[in-house]
């Protein structure tokens, strides 16, 4: 995910290349955004209900339903 694609309430998914590997492929919803806004950290409420933070890198959009 690029930082100025990032907002609170977006759908994401753990990457394959972030540095959580116990967490690839979870998914999760943007709860709050950190830093400049060229570099961010994010908030995730994973649906497990824990909250993690990841930099905009770590993160892929989940396509929204129409």
């Amino acid at each position: 995910m690029r930082s100025e694609e990032a907002r609170i309430g977006a759908r994401v998914r753990v990457s394959d290349s972030g540095l959580h590997s116990e967490l690839r492929g979870l998914t999760g919803t943007v709860s709050a955004m950190w830093g400049h806004p060229e570099y961010l950290a994010l908030d995730v409420r994973m649906e497990d209900g824990r909250s993690e933070l990841f930099w905009h890198y770590e993160l892929e959009e989940i396509a929204q339903r129409a």
